[in-house]
This record gives structure tokens, C-alpha cells and sequence, in this order.
């Protein structure tokens, strides 16, 4: 890796601690999803070994059962997909955007189920998106970063 490179990379000045900041949650916010994901596709058995069960939690409700099986196999691919976009700072503003409407979808569900305690989780998982959102403008160390300054020359 060059200077100019990671110049790219972090606007070309040294950050500052709101940035530093923001650069952590928003890793520590990416890698928590993209792992949910990513480690229910490797585990033995695939993803057929956490959808089962889970969609067995949601007989009863009145979700079409072809509905709930079709979601939740998605889940640990939009995970992968928006976890990883997330820790790059790759289209940060509209994975963040993804993500919040993702857990608006979880809350559906958990509501569905009458699962209030994962409604508490989601709603931190809100919180956290929130306030990656609002403070998008110290977006540091991001792959972003590259594409805008690509842009402006």
C-alpha cells in the first residue's frame, strides 16, 4: 500500500478523535453482522441448521410458513453482504440505510413471535445504526473516502 492509496482511503488528514470513533463502532458494527452471517453459511450443515429451528418458533403465527422460510434463508447472505460493505465503508451511508430496514424487517418478526426480549436487541442494533447515520460526516479510514475523491478529480 502506497501513501496515496491510504491518503484515498482517509481524506488525506489526520483524524480526529469523533472519526476514530466512528471508524470503531462502525468495525464493530460490521463485524458483528457480517460473523451472524457468515458463520451460520460455514457451520456444518449450512444454514438449514439455524433456519429450521428458528422458522419452527414462528409455527402459529400468521406469517405463510413459505414466506418465513424464504426470509430467513436470506438472512445470513444480507448479513455477509451488508456486514462487509459495512467494515469497508463501501456505499457506507446506503448499507447503513440497508441495515436499519433489515432490523426493521427483525422487529416485524420478533413482534410476530411475541419475543420481546429480541425486540430489546433489535432496538440497540437501531440505536447503533442511528447513530452511525447521523454521524456519517466522520466517515474515516473508508473505502468511500477513495470513490470521492476519485470523483472530484
Amino acid at each position: 500500500m502506497n501513501n496515496n492509496f491510504l491518503d484515498e482511503l482517509t481524506a488525506g488528514s489526520s483524524p480526529t478523535n469523533m472519526q476514530i470513533g466512528y471508524f470503531f463502532m462502525r468495525i464493530l458494527l460490521g463485524i458483528n453482522l457480517f460473523f451472524h452471517g457468515f458463520m451460520r453459511i460455514i457451520q456444518p450443515g449450512g444454514v438449514a441448521v439455524w433456519e429450521e429451528p428458528m422458522a419452527a418458533t414462528f409455527q402459529g403465527t400468521f406469517l405463510p410458513m413459505i414466506i418465513v422460510h424464504a426470509f430467513l434463508n436470506m438472512i445470513p447472505y444480507i448479513e455477509v453482504v451488508l456486514g462487509a460493505m459495512t467494515i469497508l465503508g463501501f456505499y457506507t451511508r446506503w448499507a447503513l440505510l440497508a441495515g436499519i430496514s433489515f432490523y426493521v424487517l427483525l422487529m416485524f418478526g420478533h413482534t410476530v413471535r411475541q419475543n420481546w426480549s429480541g425486540v430489546h436487541i433489535v432496538m440497540h442494533y437501531g440505536f447503533y445504526y442511528w447513530v452511525l447515520l447521523v454521524l456519517i460526516g466522520q466517515n474515516w479510514l473508508a473505502l468511500d473516502n477513495r470513490r470521492a475523491i476519485k470523483n472530484s478529480t
